[in-house]
């Protein structure tokens, strides 16, 4: 079992995830936060390149790029992200995607981001 990320405690106790849902929430946070500012890995932080991608349309596919590359930095190489796809805008000002995880068995989820 994987300690669910941004840890969150649950009973005072920290709560518990499956390992494919600490990665996606691990990619929530790097799309919230500006790129290259976590000492940890330079590739980790999106936030700016989506802030970004209506002007610059080839930002999502360096993106996913990014983020694999955190992950390997991470440690994490049993997921990658396979695409990151923009949905269509509820609204004017506000742009989100969905993002496809990919283990090494083929199997895949999402989140939106």
């Amino acid at each position: 079992m994987f300690i669910a990320f941004p840890l969150r405690l649950d009973n005072a106790f920290l709560k518990r995830c499956e390992e494919p849902e600490a990665i996606l929430a691990l990619v929530r946070v790097m799309a919230t936060t500006p790129h290259g500012t976590w000492a940890g890995s330079p590739h980790f932080g999106l936030r700016d390149w989506f802030e970004q991608a209506r002007t610059r349309p080839e930002l999502p596919q360096l993106a996913v790029q990014e983020i694999n590359r955190a992950l390997d930095d991470l440690g994490i190489t049993h997921y990658k992200v396979q695409s990151i796809a923009a949905e269509s805008p509820t609204h004017r000002d506000v742009d989100s995607y969905v993002v496809t995880l990919a283990d090494t068995s083929g199997e895949t989820l999402t989140v939106k981001v």
